[in-house]
């Protein structure tokens, strides 16, 4: 994969190491935002706000990075971490330790108002990098890209949540921020939507699916590999398991990454460890296809984006492939993406998909690989993302029962 090998951890072992404290507030067992966040809920459905509080002792990896304090800075670390001048260099790792924190996660729970059986089923889904919780809930065109919409036409709830660091949920440092914590956020929250105490009118779930996009698939295939007992179903959108069609150095270098404090003022909550494309050009050559989306959905979408961890960029891998071998999962699971999917694929998924996932999910009954058509990797914004939905909706109709 070239000089900075992000699948393998090999960036460079720089002089210092910026450790970050990570600063867990605790809070009580919140009732329900009394303002909503969200800027477009479905007619159909009954949603409510929480700020949650969740409790996690996950095992955060200590990194010596630089910390970058311009946009110069910045650019020449990224220039030598995906070039030659990295070909012999020793791990960022410097330690790891168990870290036990309470982060407080804002959530919306979406319920039919007209309740059917399928409504005690609750998809629980967690956002990529770049997005936030209004990824499944698109206030831009809701009947074409807003999937929340789509799951309660067919019956079902969904609890979405901002990830660690997104949206409304605490922030912390870019330099932290990481899979491992965001792994172990997403079995704690799956427990407490078990627990019916979250989930409105409808109580105690009879079934949990967990469903990601792009870094929350991976997130998901991570929890599920090493608690397959937290979900019934998990439903991986914009995920590629076989690391060859990662192309880390091209997708840095597609980002052209910025530090986002300095992009835009609206970026002033998080600190400099948190990056972002440099425009929507670059938005729309790695996540969109053309001629498959139209201008008006990726102008909303750069407005929509959030910014992302570098940490949290160069962690990701740990939750591809053999890293958690998902063999113990023995429920229903589909992997989708679009066909031309430029970030996991490399532009063209046909011939590396289905393995080595289907090595992985051997014991999933079943495990179902599918390639959208007409898409690369945000789905949920191209012009065919209903039937992107309808192929997520219809599999857990056939599989989840």
């Amino acid at each position: 994969m070239g000089a900075f090998n992000i699948l393998n951890l090999t960036l460079p072992l720089l002089a210092f190491v910026a450790t970050v404290p990570i600063n867990g507030a605790s809070a009580r067992r919140p009732k329900p935002s009394s303002s909503a966040e969200q800027t477009y809920y479905p007619p159909a459905a009954n949603c409510i706000e929480y700020m949650i509080p969740v409790s996690v002792a996950p095992p955060v990896i200590q990194f010596a990075f630089p910390k970058w304090t311009d946009d110069y800075a910045l650019t020449d670390f990224l220039t030598v971490a995906t070039t030659r001048q990295t070909s012999n260099t020793q791990s960022p790792i410097v330690n790891t330790a168990i870290t036990p924190a309470t982060y407080s996660i804002a959530a919306s729970f979406c319920s039919p108002k007209t309740l059917s059986a399928k409504s005690k089923t609750v998809l629980l889904a967690i956002h990529g990098i770049g997005q936030a919780r209004s990824h499944w809930n698109s206030p831009h065109n809701p009947n074409e890209y807003n999937f929340v919409q789509h799951a309660i036409s067919q019956g079902y709830s969904v609890f979405f949540y901002d990830r660690l660091g997104q949206g409304s949920s605490q922030k912390i440092s870019g330099y932290v921020n990481q899979i491992n914590i965001h792994v172990e956020i997403l079995k704690e929250l799956s427990k407490i939507v078990r627990s019916g105490e979250y989930t409105g009118v409808i109580g105690k779930p009879e079934k949990l699916a967990l469903m990601g996009f792009s870094f929350g698939s991976y997130i998901t295939h991570a929890a599920v590999g090493t608690s397959p007992e937290i979900a019934d179903a998990v439903v991986l959108t914009a995920i590629g398991l076989n690391g060859t069609g990662i192309n880390a150095n091209g997708l840095v270098r597609s980002f052209v990454p910025r530090i986002a404090m300095l992009q835009d003022e609206k970026f002033e909550d998080w600190d400099d460890g948190y990056l972002t494309w440099v425009d929507k050009f670059a938005q729309i050559n790695t996540y969109f296809k053309r001629p498959f989306y139209d201008a008006e959905t990726a102008d909303f979408a750069e407005a929509a984006k959030q910014p992302f961890g570098f940490v949290e960029f160069y962690t990701f891998p740990l939750g591809n492939g053999g890293n958690y071998d998902a063999s113990n999962f023995t429920s229903p699971a589909l992997a989708i993406t679009g066909k031309q999917d430029y970030i996991v694929c490399d532009g063209e998924c046909e011939g590396i998909f289905e393995e080595p996932a289907r090595t992985f999910y051997k014991n999933a009954k079943p495990f179902v690989p599918y390639l959208h058509p007409n898409a690369s990797h945000n789905i949920n914004f191209h012009h065919n993302a209903t039937g992107a939905y309808r192929v997520i909706t219809d599999f857990l109709t056939e599989h989840l029962k």
